[in-house]
């Protein structure tokens, strides 16, 4: 991982948001959605926070469950340090900065390099899985989403199939290794195919996936505590929590640096055709991703920051930029 290429490529994602919550505040009306936040309560705020800081805490002991799964160990304390430190790079484009993570299980576990990327690309696979079935709370809400939900977990779970089937793995790597430029990576290939197999196998798929709806119902919560506390009771909780997992897809789907415009257009856009005034819609949105986007940016930077000697061993290793190109994770 290039850390002083990552460092500038945070630059046009804080722009970009920027931009975003300015575009938010003046649709909405900037005095009313700047008095709406101004005087948002402390005491609920914090527990938004503290929402956030569940998912990631719950995240980290997914984390280490699928480490172990792959034959490795892993400290709880490193397992927080590797997940809240990974944060930090959800916010470069395409999130290939997210590769950290994988260099920093290396770092903790021994899990080399390139297992490390598949496992991180199966957590964000099942993340998806997650936050859909959250989204199935939109069912009855808005129009024909019924369908629409069924086609998208049908599609995920036959594509989950497909990835966890050695038949599927098998035929896939020998149609790889027919290039000549494969052949040289045989080794490699053949640890992310074992490893994708290994974490979306039935009885981890089950469990992963179990981490991953509680850590992003926290945010989901944090979401309708929001709404509440601006007056807003138009969404019960399952449906507060399914408006804000289908936004979070809609930002997944884009190589938007944290899906930063489309989160915000769809999230605001949804609380506005629930009922809700523009104005209002248009706080919600910026205080539910300064808590859960910024916020965790922000921090993620902080506990990085306490392990100096990690960071500088990172800066210098040769074998980070060449993960970076080659990971499907972004």
């Amino acid at each position: 991982m290039n850390f002083r290429r990552a460092l500038r490529g945070l630059l046009a994602p804080a722009l970009l948001s920027a931009l975003a919550y300015a575009l938010l505040a003046a649709v909405g009306d900037w005095r009313t959605v700047s008095a709406a936040v101004r005087s948002f309560p402390a005491t609920t705020l914090l527990l938004m926070l503290s929402l956030t800081l569940a998912n990631y805490v719950i995240r980290s002991f997914r984390l280490r469950f699928l480490v172990r799964l792959c034959g490795h160990d892993m400290a709880i304390s490193d397992a927080l340090f590797t997940q809240f430190g990974s944060i930090t790079m959800t916010v470069t484009p395409g999130k290939v900065g997210e590769i950290l993570k994988a260099l920093l299980v290396r770092e903790y576990a021994g899990l080399p390099v390139s297992r490390g990327v598949a496992l991180v690309f199966s957590e964000r696979l099942v993340d998806v899985v997650a936050v859909t079935a959250l989204a199935v709370g939109a069912v009855g809400l808005f129009a024909n989403s019924g369908p629409a939900l069924a086609a998208a977990v049908v599609a995920l779970a036959s594509g989950i199939l497909a990835l966890s089937s050695e038949r599927v793995h098998r035929l896939a790597l020998s149609l790889a290794l027919k290039q000549r430029w494969m052949r040289q990576h045989r080794e490699a290939a053949a640890a992310v195919s074992s490893t994708v197999r290994m974490t979306l196998g039935l009885r981890p798929l089950a469990v992963s996936a179990l981490f991953s709806a509680a850590a992003w119902s926290c945010e989901g919560l944090a979401f309708a505590l929001c709404l509440r506390e601006l007056g807003f009771d138009g969404l019960t909780l399952p449906a507060a929590v399914a408006v804000y997992a289908i936004s979070t897809l809609a930002g997944a789907f884009t190589f938007l640096p944290g899906g930063i415009g489309l989160t915000e257009a769809s999230l605001a856009g949804l609380l506005v055709a629930s009922g809700m005034h523009a104005a209002d819609a248009s706080a919600a949105t910026l205080l539910i991703r300064l808590v859960t986007l910024w916020f965790g940016v922000a921090l993620g930077w902080v506990v990085l920051a306490s392990r100096p000697a990690v960071i500088r061993r990172l800066l210098r290793d040769p074998e980070a930029d060449d993960a970076e190109e080659s990971s499907p994770a972004s």
